[in-house]
């Protein structure tokens, strides 16, 4: 059974949030009213997210409570950490450094699946350009600009599993949350509880269909499904928390097929579902893909439904960024995320593909400089 909190379990958990939130202002500046004004400001983004995203639930997972998987568990000195960045936001604190919520970084180009969505087609398989101490030289930087989260992704991160044990043990996880994105290939019980011990805190499993055989055709390896199931069942009983990413093709944008997704995901005991909207980049360049208004509007009305009514209580909560996008604008280029891909070069974003020098070879100030250059997110203004 998945441990989600609704109703006044989860008020209590947000009282008790907005408690630390009026804390970590006191100790941030020297005096009360400037306190006071940034926490009320920063009060206002989350109250705004709050009602565009129907953020009415919560994942407790090892005694932490989740509300997005793009966000640090609370609590918790990474949660800490991307509160003190958003008041610095608001009302800029002396001597605090702007941190990134999130940093995205592409670990490998090695996958076995051939997805047909991968958005590093044109690097798969190719020669590894990324050794472990330049994964981590590029961690390092972007903690010490203050990073909240870090995902870990590819091609496929678990074909480097040694090399992400030793990724995962080096890095400091104790303020920065780290995940992997992954297909769930050969995620077995015992590497699931190696990559607990070494310090991941989730799992972010593609799965695009509640049927088999669509997922695996999507995916281009009969048993992809199968090992996703296990994959999230052996994260799950290792203390991770477990999300379902799924990219909602246009003809998968009915209710019956995300209802049925849905029930799919609680019953094989996810506690997230991370809906990512298919762009025109990787392997889907130049097709037709994107969705249009009325998919739009479907999916949001998904997520309403998810969160609001009580016979999805028990269900996983659902995460779909692109739809606060819209009606707020794009937080990537180095705003409060960035994508690095598999030769080490940074981007706005996964999708907004235009390289913008090299992590391992540049500051990071200069980077988010180029990026602002370079337009930054290709579809929204960038907020």
């Amino acid at each position: 059974m998945n441990t989600i909190n609704n109703g006044w379990r989860h008020s209590l958990v947000k009282r008790a949030a907005w408690k630390r939130i009026k804390q970590l202002a006191a100790h941030a500046y020297a005096d009360r009213a400037t306190a006071r004004e940034a926490a009320t400001g920063f009060r206002k983004v989350l109250d705004e997210a709050h009602t565009l995203r129907h953020l009415t639930r919560s994942a407790n997972v090892s005694k932490r409570n989740f509300q997005l998987v793009t966000s640090p568990g609370f609590p918790s000195p990474a949660w800490d950490l991307w509160i003190r960045n958003e008041l610095h936001r608001v009302r800029p604190i002396a001597g605090h450094t702007e941190g990134l919520l999130l940093a995205i970084m592409a670990m490998t180009k090695k996958c076995p699946l051939r997805c047909a969505h991968c958005f590093e087609w044109d690097a798969l398989n190719k020669k590894e350009a990324l050794g472990v101490e330049d994964v981590l030289g590029m961690i390092r930087k972007f903690q010490e600009r203050g990073v909240a989260q870090i995902e870990l992704s590819g091609g496929e991160p678990l074909n480097r599993f040694n090399d992400l044990i030793t990724i995962l043990r080096e890095s400091d996880h104790r303020a920065t949350d780290f995940w992997i994105l992954t297909s769930g290939y050969r995620l077995t019980p015992e590497r699931a509880g190696e990559l607990k011990a070494a310090g991941l805190t989730g799992t972010s499993i593609s799965v695009d269909h509640w049927s088999t055989a669509e997922h695996d055709r999507f995916r281009g390896v009969e048993g992809s499904h199968e090992y996703a199931r296990q994959a999230v069942k052996n994260a799950r009983e290792a203390g991770l928390v477990t999300a379902l990413s799924l990219v909602p093709l246009r003809s998968f944008c009915r209710m019956e097929d995300l209802l049925r997704y849905a029930d799919m995901a609680r019953d094989w005991g996810a506690h997230f579902i991370r809906l990512v909207e298919p762009r025109a980049v990787g392997h889907f360049a130049d097709k037709e893909v994107e969705l249009g208004a009325g998919e739009q509007a479907l999916l949001d009305e998904f997520v309403r439904v998810m969160h609001t009514d009580r016979r999805y209580r028990k269900h996983p909560v659902v995460d779909h960024y692109a739809s606060y996008q819209r009606n707020v604008g794009c937080s990537g280029s180095g705003k409060r995320f960035v994508y690095v891909d598999t030769d080490g070069q940074i981007h706005a974003c996964p999708f907004c593909q235009k390289p913008c020098r090299n992590v391992l070879h540049q500051p990071l100030e200069s980077l988010y400089a180029n990026m602002e250059e370079a337009g930054g997110c290709h579809v929204h203004e960038t907020v």
